[in-house]
Order: C-alpha cells, then structure tokens, then sequence
C-alpha cells in the first residue's frame, strides 16, 4: 500500500522542487497538481488562493505543504476549531480585559490588529482562565481576522490574506519578560500561528519596545520563519518616526490619535477602546484563585544574555 501511495505522490507531483525551479511552472499549474494531491482531503476551503499559501509557505515544494497542510487539519480537528465561528462566546474577563482588536482596514483592505500588549495583566489572566482558555480565545481571533480576509477577498475581487499588526509595548516591564508561564503561553502562540495561518502576516509594527525587549526577541527568533521576520519592524520610544512608518500602510482615519492617526471614540476615546479593550489589572472578582505565582514561575536567562541586553 506504501508503495502505491508513493507512486500516486510521483505521478501527482511530476517533478521535484528543483525541476519545478528549472521549467518555471506556473502558480496555477503547481495548485492544480496539489489539489490533486489533497484532493482526498476535508478541507475547509479549497479555492486557489488558500492552497497557494500553503505552498508558498513551503518554497512550492508540494510534499512539505501537503505535510503542513494534513499537520493543520489535524490541529482543527483535535482543538475543535470549527466551532470558533462569530457566534462562539468567550469569556467575559477575556473579552473585556485582553488588549487586543481589529481598528479598522490598511490601505490594502486587510484587517489591522492593536495588541496593547505592554497593557496586559498576563499574571491576572492566568489567574481567570486556564492556558487552554487563554490560547483558544487568541485562535478564536485568529479566525475571525481569516473570515473577514476571505469577505474583503470576495468584496474587493483582490486576494486579501495579509494582517496588519501593530504591537505596542508601552508599559511593558521586565517582570513581564521574565513572568514564566507568560513567556511560555506567547511561544506556543507563535508556534500556532505559523504553524496555522501560513502567508497571513503583512507589516508588523513593534513599538515603544524598551531595551530589555532583545531578549526575549532573541527566544522567539528561533522559531519564527525567515519570512515572517523579514516583515516585523522594530520601534523605540521615538513616536515621531514609528507614527509615520505606520501611516505608509495603515490610514489616518484608522490610526487612533493616541498613536498618531485620527481615530477617536465617539466619547473621544484616543485609544479606541470600543474596539480594543484597555487592558491593565484583572479585577479581582474574575480570578478564580486557582493560580498563584512565585519566583520559581520567572524565566531564567544566562547570565551573557543579561549581561548584554541590560
């Protein structure tokens, strides 16, 4: 049976990666002959652009992103992803503390995310929510953001698949870094994403990163692609400058004022908090007490890597 498999893969695929680099196919050719190699698959789409990106993903080498791709469907069907439609409730403490939300659209219409993360009590969510609730209600919004690309795809007639991120770490502390079991929780996030929601970053804006912030880059780097590194842009304190790097991609009237755009409440809220909540301290009526968190919970980096970025 192994040896029929393998045989179909052959026929299926025709050539290898470097004989597709040599004769120059064409995207549409490499879809159609990875339909067919998926084609026994049950996918939850299975239009051109969402099997390019699979394939883009993997340098247009079919057997790795039919690997990708089975290695996916696996993980949506072990964490039940198809239930995390519009009408999926999460938590409340969730919904009204974390950080994080779409403003509106970039100049390309794709969605834009502000995650306030220097604004987020890591230490108060994990005293209301497991780890498991935390991570399915970021997936939750990892798949909202992927339903409205697909809207604005059929809407604009153009293939919208890439977010806009702006990641602000004002307020973020050291404490912060070195909070373990946050630490932890952001690396399999990562590790999700790029495993789940391939070619589905575009600009990625890091500001108000304080000095500290290259040490925990220099954990995450490892395990993030070369391409989703070559679109994250780094930022200090300078407001001046990130403000106008943003302004490229992302619209005036989207931008909330308090980073430099337009965009205000109706009460006049500068953060536009009706679209990203605030953050700061979990009221303590949502903890459940379940958690508590002493030294042996903080991150311990080598003495060099304090040495040099501190």
């Amino acid at each position: 049976q192994s040896t029929m498999i393998t045989e179909r893969i052959q026929y299926i695929l025709g050539y290898s990666k470097k004989e597709f680099t040599q004769r120059n196919e064409s995207e549409s050719d490499v879809v159609k002959k990875f339909k067919e190699l998926v084609a026994g698959l049950d996918l939850p789409r299975n239009d051109d652009r969402y099997l390019l990106r699979w394939l883009r993903a993997r340098d247009f080498d079919l057997l790795k992103a039919e690997k990708m791709l089975r290695n996916h469907l696996e993980w949506r069907k072990k964490y039940q992803v198809a239930d995390l439609t519009d009408d999926w409730k999460p938590i409340e403490v969730l919904q009204k503390c974390y950080p994080v939300g779409i403003i509106g659209e970039d100049k390309s219409g794709s969605p834009v995310w502000l995650i306030r993360h220097g604004k987020l009590d890591i230490r108060g969510i994990l005293q209301a929510v497991t780890i498991e609730e935390f991570v399915r209600y970021t997936v939750w919004m990892l798949e909202k953001s992927a339903r409205i690309m697909e809207r604005q795809s059929m809407k604009l007639g153009i293939d919208v698949s890439k977010q806009t991120i702006i990641f602000d770490l004002e307020h973020w502390s050291f404490q912060d870094l070195v909070f373990k079991p946050g630490m932890d929780v952001a690396m399999e996030l990562i590790k999700i994403f790029e495993a789940n929601y391939p070619e589905a970053m575009g600009y990625t804006f890091v500001i108000n990163t304080p000095k500290f912030f290259q040490m925990a880059y220099s954990l995450l780097k490892p395990i993030l692609s070369e391409t989703t590194l070559s679109k994250i842009k780094i930022h200090g304190y300078d407001k001046s400058i990130w403000t106008s790097d943003i302004l490229g991609v992302v619209p005036a009237e989207v931008l909330p004022k308090a980073l430099g755009g337009r965009a205000v409440d109706p009460d006049g809220n500068e953060w536009c908090e009706s679209l990203v909540p605030g953050g700061g301290p979990i009221p303590e009526y949502y903890k459940t007490g379940s958690e508590s968190f002493g030294d042996e919970e903080e991150y311990k980096f080598d003495d060099d890597v304090m040495s040099t970025f501190l």
